[in-house]
């Protein structure tokens, strides 16, 4: 959570978790001119420091039992992404909570909001 702090500085000048996540390098960016279409890919703007340390993370916590990014992991994985493509998956929703607990740390973590709903 150190690394997290100090890479993203005050969470409060965020307006969304999208803005984060974007901060980190972690959104799509598609590169495409005319009727070329290229691949979606991470932009990896922001901090190689924070996505390193993301990366970690996620691939401590899908292998740990009764962890909800695991959870998370294997249901990407079941929908038919790619294993490294659900890891990334499983990155951004580390961010994006880390992010929200930031933004309101009135709030505690609530592990049945990470691996519910349909839309995932």
């Amino acid at each position: 959570m150190a690394v997290l702090r100090a890479e993203l500085g005050d969470a409060q000048r965020f307006a969304r978790t999208d803005e984060v996540i974007a901060y980190g390098g972690m959104d799509i960016e598609i590169k495409e001119s005319g009727l070329w279409k290229g691949q979606a890919k991470l932009s990896k703007r922001g901090s190689g420091l924070l996505r390193r340390m993301l990366y970690m993370a996620a691939l401590r916590s899908i292998s740990l039992e009764g962890s909800v990014f695991g959870t998370y992991y294997q249901r990407q994985v079941a929908r038919g992404l790619k294993k490294g493509s659900a890891l990334m998956a499983v990155m951004r929703k580390m961010l994006a909570v880390a992010a929200h607990l930031l933004m309101h740390e009135e709030e505690e973590f609530d592990p049945t909001k990470v691996a519910v709903g349909p839309a995932g």
